[in-house]
């Protein structure tokens, strides 16, 4: 929330971009506090490795249609993988905000990271969570071993505003600019 104060977020038209919503909890946090913000999440609603063979697969679509019915007509429900997502992207520079939280493979959080940066408006925010999260036997496979392999190819053109169990950053610089 002091994120949205600080970087002007609360009142004004905010297009938003969320990979992996689950139960769409943080997509409903997200439409209640920006009350002008549009949001398109991003889910397979299959679950990911850590969720194989777990009852709960059966509700969570269901369940994150009825979170969030209230909001409707501020989402765009894209229901895939982010990877065919980022495909069907053509908009440089389109998103305010992106929420990473799909899957939480290092292989998957780079291309989200990269994808979604390029879809990141200079001045944008992107956050990353799960920073800290620990599935994995080897900790390059997790998330924070994707997060700072993306930190260090895009380093000059984004600052850290927060870090914990999520990371936030700023994009500062586009390299399409010139």
């Amino acid at each position: 929330m002091i994120v949205f104060e600080k970087y002007g977020l609360l009142n004004k038209d905010v297009n938003s971009l969320e990979i992996g919503s689950w139960e769409g909890l943080s997509s409903y946090f997200i439409l209640h506090i920006l009350p002008h913000a549009h949001l398109t999440c991003v889910d397979t609603w299959a679950g990911s490795d850590e969720h194989e063979g777990d009852e709960v697969l059966n509700t969570i679509e269901s369940n994150f249609d009825s979170n969030l019915q209230p909001y409707n007509e501020r989402l765009t429900k894209f229901k895939g993988t982010s990877f065919n997502f980022f495909n069907t992207q053509n908009e440089r520079g389109k998103f305010d905000l992106i929420y990473i939280d799909g899957s939480h493979h290092c292989d998957d959080v780079v291309i989200d990271a990269i994808k979604g940066f390029e879809l990141l408006k200079v001045g944008g925010i992107m956050i990353f969570d799960d920073y800290f999260w620990r599935f994995y036997k080897r900790d390059m496979d997790n998330p924070a071993g994707a997060i700072n392999s993306f930190l260090n190819l895009k380093k000059g053109s984004y600052k850290i505003v927060s870090v914990y169990y999520q990371l936030i950053i700023e994009k500062t610089a586009d390299r399409y600019q010139t």
